[in-house]
């Protein structure tokens, strides 16, 4: 699984990339921060903290989430796996 960095350009769109290669690019503004963080973790297969980012790790302050909006910590306050199992069964309706 090596290869793998991610990017965040203008505190909004986080770029996923394999050995300099595009694969994709989520909006924030499309995308809370929680369906961000996992959708790169089910394509990459690894936790979305232990992928290298490729810049600085400030510029991914101030994404927007779906619990704590744009002002919570992005990697301080990272949210939990179950956060954002949650967050994604509450988007598709998922009610259990």
């Amino acid at each position: 699984m090596e290869g793998y960095t991610i990017r965040c350009g203008g505190h909004n769109y986080v770029t996923l990339e394999w050995n300099g290669k595009f694969i994709f690019c989520l909006d924030n503004d499309m995308h809370y921060a929680e369906e961000i963080i996992y959708n790169t973790e089910k394509r990459t297969g690894i936790s979305f903290q232990d992928i290298p980012i490729k810049g600085r790790k400030d510029d991914f302050q101030g994404l927007r989430f779906f619990n704590g909006g744009w002002k919570r910590d992005f990697w301080n306050n990272f949210p939990s796996k179950k956060e954002i199992e949650g967050y994604m069964k509450t988007k598709h309706g998922i009610v259990r």
